[in-house]
């Protein structure tokens, strides 16, 4: 029953593979009210009021209308297929006669077409931004049902997506109308969009600039009153928490024309306003009215909160004074509904951030929901928002048109952010190249750009430590993997000392749990040793020698590929996190983190003993083949016989074979499992010593085949069945292989049957038994990390010299020239190979993958 667990799932993947991942499975969330919700979120005021989408809606597939489903939104499905959801609204006369129609979604996945009665009104680009559509009046029907339709496609694209379809240890992406969606119904005359920006003195003071967008648009200047007086004004007012009015002022009159647009622009200086920080979360209400007469003809609300964040040589600075971040990465998924959360469990995952002890938050691979950012200013935690962008390769960073496509999302997104005060930086992506400079160029260009629209800190996020300055660029993340921090302390204190302490952040610290609960830290990626891992580098930042870091992450997740540097799961869990999926304390390191972030007594932690990780099973079977060995060598005279002239006259026993000489069918094909059962040993040696190498993870993840992924990860991880499947594979390859050379002498005139060419292959492979009693203890010599180099030198070398005994057997016992043999042989290995490499990469740029999947690992 020890492996039942994964022999069921493995069982049933391999029988329902293909059904399995072309089947469509929707998820939803319980019902409930939106307009509960807060209403200065949901921007509701006595000029605005809102309709709730969410509810009832129906779903069908491409071209198959007639076969709909009913669903609730917000939800989500897994799977590429194009899916249309469809809804019938009912608008009333009185909800929204002379008013202005907007349709909001907080959130879909990932490009979308949304059309109104038949009537296209717009195509979403893609992204999980928030985003609103203005109603056409000439297309609504009030008092009759109108047809709301949203095409989903949800196919990801190596190039031409973001994220792209390669994703490193990314969270669940999963497709649908996965947040709300409602209409905003606003006066005709209104406030269409608002800003506001500020900056702290250095004495305390804020000066505050509050900018907005006006519009008088009628629907009949004969019926519309707001059209007979053109005569409008603003107000502005900032109100504490109390409703005590720190601002309260109001423009002159200004006319405002039917049809006609005004932008409108205000600085104002507060000198009595409390500066928010994350132990004292200070907000107010930023209200910004229109005005005709002494009548509010609309309204806007926005919660604010005033703070300066900004990077120096010598210290990150928040409100002038030094501040050190200690922040967590958190991925808004839950098992078994993605990224459907609820607003309570929202709240909740928040509050226990906050109560870790943590002061920041970093919204990393996905787009957070708007309401999570207001958390964070009511919690106490800067929030860091960065785009989905991970490894981008150079290739495709230097392409103009990916920047174009880049500069259009970023836009979208950093009008979608930038109103939350709890955004305190923007980030432009993750795991760069800090030695690439058509990254750096990337990254400038999408820097400059963005400084247009906000002025909160930028950062990106790089994979190693020598980093040349990016222009533009306030902040630069390292990225720390499954390494000890003992590792990384000196070549951060070499970054620093380059770029200074304030510019530099831990950005992401990743250490593993998948061995488990241990008796001691000395057992890698155990409970004991990710909680040194982060109590080391917490006193590393707590010493005052960085400028903060995020720990990755606060939860473990699921993903879309399988991982071998997070540990095998069949539901490709991700074993990082402080806590489990289910939020359900008791690790090590959540005492310890808390300990260490609340000033508490240290908590204890076990140094332990390494326990000897070499599986059993190597050793048994390894044995076993040898034992096996020696009775066929020890009592069989022909077996003997044979086995010494293959391996030292390897041509005259080929010229036997094609002479007919007697062979024995049994024994070639007991060798034949023996050789199979020895390569699998071999090669799952191999695996398990890079289970959890990161370059094989993301050279597999290159290919964007989440059922390849699965498979290796599943080997890797599972010696047990690593032999059983790769005995079978090599079994497979002995036959294809014999299968292939008999197709392809069909071309030749000298005539030879299955049998030969089957012993001919069978007996070429010999020289592996010769390594059998290394599969006993391969994976402890590699383990010791000292002649590992020159180990693989010598088992290529070996194969090569086994595929040159193949490609012998052939010429012999189809007596054709060396030379034919050896040219067509390579020239055929060599074009499968580029057949598929080439294939992989036209689909899926996995050359481009690959090449920067190496570069990465150099930099590590």
């Amino acid at each position: 029953m020890k492996y039942s667990k994964i022999i069921i799932p493995v069982l049933f993947w391999l029988a329902f593979a293909n059904i399995l991942l072309g089947q469509i499975r929707i998820k939803e969330l319980p019902r409930f009210d939106l307009l509960k919700q807060d209403s200065l979120f949901l921007n509701v005021s006595h000029s605005r009021n809102v309709i709730s989408l969410d509810g009832k809606w129906s779903v069908y597939e491409k071209n198959n209308r007639d076969d709909r489903t009913p669903v609730s939104i917000p939800s989500n499905f897994r799977g590429e297929e194009e899916l249309t959801f469809e809804k019938n609204i009912r608008l009333e006369s009185r909800q929204v006669k002379n008013g202005r129609l907007e349709l909001v979604f907080l959130g879909l996945n990932y490009s979308a077409e949304i059309t109104l009665n038949n009537f296209v009104i717009y195509k979403h680009p893609g992204g999980e931004f928030p985003f609103r559509i203005e109603l056409p009046r000439n297309i609504v029907k009030l008092d009759k049902n109108n047809v709301l339709t949203v095409k989903i496609n949800h196919k990801l694209s190596s190039e031409f997506t973001i994220p792209a379809k390669q994703r490193f240890l990314f969270p669940e992406n999963v497709a649908g109308i996965f947040r709300d969606v409602y209409i905003e119904i606003s006066p005709l005359a209104q406030i269409t969009s608002s800003d506001f920006s500020y900056r702290v003195s250095s004495t305390g003071g804020v000066s505050l600039s509050v900018n907005a967008r006006l519009e008088n648009h009628p629907l009949n200047d004969r019926t519309d009153s707001s059209s007979f007086n053109a005569e409008f004004a603003v107000r502005v007012r900032l109100l504490s928490s109390s409703g005590e009015d720190l601002l309260n002022t109001t423009s002159g009159a200004f006319a405002l024309g039917s049809q006609k647009e005004k932008p409108v622009s205000y600085s104002f200086g507060l000198s009595n306003v409390s500066l928010w920080s994350p132990d004292a979360p200070r907000s107010y209400r930023l209200r910004i009215q229109l005005l005709r007469g002494e009548q509010v003809i609309d309204e806007v609300e926005k919660s604010v909160a005033f703070y300066s964040l900004r990077s120096s040589n010598n210290a990150l600075l928040l409100n002038n004074a030094p501040f050190i971040l200690k922040g967590t990465t958190y991925y808004a998924v839950y098992p078994g509904y993605g990224n459907l959360v609820r607003y309570e469990r929202m709240r909740s995952d928040m509050k226990t951030i906050k109560t870790m002890g943590f002061n920041a938050v970093r919204f990393a691979k996905e787009l957070p929901h708007p309401y999570y950012l207001k958390l964070c200013q009511e919690l106490g935690l800067l929030a860091f928002v960065e785009l989905p962008l991970n490894s981008v390769p150079d290739e495709i960073a230097a392409k103009q048109d990916y920047k174009d496509r880049l500069r259009i999302y970023l836009t979208q997104f950093l009008n979608s952010y930038k109103q939350y005060s709890s955004i305190a930086a923007f980030g432009l992506g993750s795991s760069y190249l800090p030695n690439s400079q058509e990254q750096a160029s990337l990254i400038s260009s999408l820097a400059s750009y963005a400084r247009r629209l906000t002025n909160r800190m930028l950062y990106a996020s790089f994979v190693g430590f020598n980093i040349a300055p990016v222009s533009n660029l306030d902040f630069y993340g390292v990225e720390l993997l499954n390494k000890p921090m003992s590792y990384y302390t000196g070549k951060y204190a070499d970054l620093e000392s380059r770029l200074g302490k304030g510019n530099v952040f831990i950005s992401s610290a990743t250490y593993g749990t998948f061995m488990g609960s241990t008796n001691g830290y000395s057992n890698p990626f155990s409970y004991e040793a990710q909680a040194k891992f982060f109590s080391d580098l917490i006193d590393y930042a707590s010493s005052g020698r960085t400028s903060g870091f995020f720990i990755n992450s606060i939860f473990d997740y699921r993903g879309d590929y399988a991982s071998l540097s997070a540990g095998f799961s069949p539901e490709n869990l991700y074993s990082i996190g402080i806590l489990d999926e289910f939020r359900q304390s008791g690790r090590f390191s959540e005492k310890v983190i808390y300990a260490k972030l609340h000033n508490e007594e240290d908590v204890t932690i076990p140094q332990g003993s390494q326990k000897d990780d070499i599986p059993v099973i190597f050793i048994v079977s390894g044995v076993v083949l040898v034992l096996i060995l020696g009775f066929l060598i020890n009592t069989r005279r022909k077996f003997r016989e044979d086995a010494t002239r293959a391996l030292l006259r390897p041509y005259n026993f080929f010229a036997d074979i094609r002479d007919m000489r007697l062979m024995s069918g049994l024994q070639s094909t007991a060798l034949m499992i023996v050789l199979s059962l020895g390569s699998a040993l071999l090669l799952s040696n191999i695996l398990y010593f890079f289970r959890t190498n990161v370059l094989l993870e993301k050279v597999v993840l290159a290919f964007a085949a989440p059922s390849f992924s699965w498979f290796v990860s599943f080997l890797a991880w599972n010696p047990v069945f690593s032999l059983i499947w790769l005995t079978v594979l090599s079994i497979v390859f002995f036959v294809v292989t014999s299968i292939v050379i008999k197709i392809a002498s069909l071309f030749n005139r000298n005539k030879v049957f299955f049998s030969s060419i089957y012993f001919m292959v069978i007996w070429s492979f010999l020289p592996l038994v010769l390594l059998l009693p290394l599969g006993l203890v391969l994976y402890k010599v590699l383990n010791a990390n000292v002649l590992t180099f020159y180990l693989f030198i010598a088992l290529a070398v070996f194969t090569i010299w086994i595929f040159y005994r193949l490609m012998k057997g052939i010429y012999v016992i189809f007596d054709l020239r060396p030379a034919k043999v050896y040219m067509y042989s390579i020239g055929l290995i060599l074009l499968v190979s580029v057949c598929v490499l080439l294939y992989f990469h036209l689909s899926q740029s996995s050359i481009y993958y690959i090449i920067n999947a190496y570069k990465q690992y150099k930099v590590m």
